[in-house]
């Protein structure tokens, strides 16, 4: 079987981790098609007279747009590599198999390809229908009379040229991927629950708190300015990094050891919870610093009608994307788990008691998620309302703007997890 055939044999078997990964890759070219048409549309410039009788043409807004871009360019990076990351155990077969460094990097790139070749057209038709509706809000708001379906077309060459780069990205990660990994260690990674520190310099965990709280000091001492949150925010960002991955940690441990040793539910539930914190880190991280700093950004570009309509929409984007990122990750990792719950079943837990294990992960997971960097969100729009008197129905849609989604996620995965469990249950264990 050639490795072409035998990718798109996987790919099928595995549909339903290939369509998660397709649909966050559709969402997020979507969304960098988006931005590039508020670059590139001809309608939103500004024409400035230079001294020399010449007209200098400047896009609606050009940096934020740029800067949204690259953050969606390394979504679909992160994404890819944590596809990648989930085959160690395909390619350790494949190298046992006889098969060469080069049969595998192309396994990984064809299946990359493949959903890539896939999710661009769909991304390009949903960018449209977005595209098409937020030009609207923008000319409404602007005043512009503006036909309704125009789309600019270099706004297509742009994302293409963008996915492009970020499949030879893709290509050169996979080679990388397989080239430093040896085939004890392919085998063992997926089974791995233990998080390797690997801090160059390791700080105590209660440091980390420090952090976090002297953020908050930061973020009210320091004299009110438009941009004054930003630096505070991605204090705090590094803050909440650590007390996820730290502080949490010890403080779980203690709990499983002095209260919930006997309780059969919350033992297993904060064991979980901890390894899913764990594994997303990252995205914690990120959320936590995008979502305050979009809404300083939206505070402090409110004279600026341009720029404000770009942050409301870039603040709407970028919480969408990470928190289906995080969706995409953990329902991933979930179906690691399956084995694990279905040996649990066979132990004599009911399906009640496993959906209670579920329902109390899930839930803690995201109340930390949101939790953590709300009381930063908070201060900040309660600063500006003091100082700046931004409109109260301001904060309130902020304020549900980042609730809703993540509330919806929540849902979205507690659903995911309890049928990928109940699948398990009703088939047993299916060897992949």
């Amino acid at each position: 079987m050639g490795t072409l055939k035998f990718a798109v044999n996987m790919l099928k078997k595995e549909y339903k981790k290939s369509f998660v990964y397709t649909l966050t890759l559709c969402l997020t070219i979507a969304v960098t098609f988006l931005f590039f048409n508020i670059i590139d549309n001809k309608y939103l410039v500004t024409k400035v007279e230079l001294a020399s009788s010449q007209q200098l043409t400047i896009p609606f807004s050009s940096t934020l747009s740029f800067v949204i871009i690259v953050f969606c360019g390394f979504m679909i990076i992160f994404a890819s590599n944590f596809y990648i990351s989930r085959k160690t155990k395909e390619i350790a077969i494949m190298e046992m198999s006889g098969s060469s460094f080069i049969g595998a990097t192309m396994y990984l790139f064809y299946q990359n390809l493949i959903m890539s070749l896939i999710a661009f057209p769909l991304g390009i038709v949903l960018g449209s229908g977005i595209s098409m509706f937020v030009n609207q809000l923008i000319y409404q708001y602007l005043s512009y009379q503006v036909p309704f379906f125009y789309i600019p077309y270099t706004a297509i060459l742009d994302t293409v040229i963008c996915i492009v780069v970020i499949i030879v990205a893709q290509l050169i990660y996979a080679s990388g991927f397989v080239y430093r990994k040896d085939i004890q260690y392919m085998l063992s990674q997926e089974g791995r629950n233990n998080a390797v520190d690997q801090r160059m310099f390791k700080l105590p965990p209660v440091i980390y708190i420090v952090i976090y709280l002297l953020g908050i000091i930061l973020l009210i001492t320091t004299p009110y300015e438009s941009t004054s949150a930003i630096v505070p925010c991605c204090i705090g960002a590094v803050g909440i990094s650590g007390i996820v991955k730290y502080c949490l940690g010890i403080f779980f441990r203690r709990r499983k050891w002095k209260r919930y040793l006997a309780d059969k539910i919350q033992l297993i539930s904060i064991s979980n919870l901890q390894y899913s914190l764990n594994r997303a880190i990252l995205l914690i991280g990120i959320y936590a610093i995008s979502t305050n700093v979009m809404i300083a950004i939206m505070i402090s570009q409110q004279e600026n009608p341009r720029e404000m309509m770009t942050a409301i929409i870039g603040f709407i984007v970028v919480i969408l994307l990470l928190l289906a990122s995080i969706m995409y990750k953990y329902i991933m990792e979930a179906s690691t788990r399956r084995m694990f719950y279905y040996n649990l079943y066979k132990l004599g837990y009911s399906y009640h008691q496993l959906l209670q294990i579920i329902r109390k992960e899930v839930f803690s997971f995201y109340v930390i998620l949101i939790g953590l960097p709300f009381v930063y969100t908070m201060i900040a729009l309660i600063q500006s309302y003091i100082h700046e008197g931004i409109a109260l129905d301001f904060i309130i849609v902020a304020v549900l703007t980042q609730m809703i989604p993540a509330v919806l996620a929540g849902i979205f995965t507690y659903v995911s997890y309890k049928n990928s469990v109940l699948q398990v249950l009703k088939e047993g264990v299916r060897y992949e």
